[in-house]
């Protein structure tokens, strides 16, 4: 009889990828408009969205990183602007 305990299995392998791909400071393109990510916390995430690049007076919004994850991977954004150095 072959009894695999859970003791047996590492920390290691147990590790959980936290691998962030938004970031302050990017631009992802979707086919409806562009979104500017302005700041990213634990949980929620401040962006704004514009139909062209460059607008100034647009009100940020906030949502939920795994909301707006789903978002862009359902809309097939894609990145123009990598993250800003600040």
């Amino acid at each position: 009889m072959n009894i695999t305990l859970l003791a047996d299995v590492s920390f290691r392998d147990m590790k959980i990828d936290d691998k962030r791909p938004l970031a302050k400071g990017q631009i992802w393109r979707t086919g409806v408009a562009d979104i500017e990510i302005m700041a990213l916390g634990k949980r929620l995430i401040h962006y704004r969205i514009t139909k062209q690049l460059g607008v100034r007076r647009v009100s940020s919004q906030i949502s939920g990183i795994q909301a707006m994850e789903n978002y862009l991977k359902r809309n097939a954004a894609r990145l123009i602007r990598g993250a800003s150095k600040n």
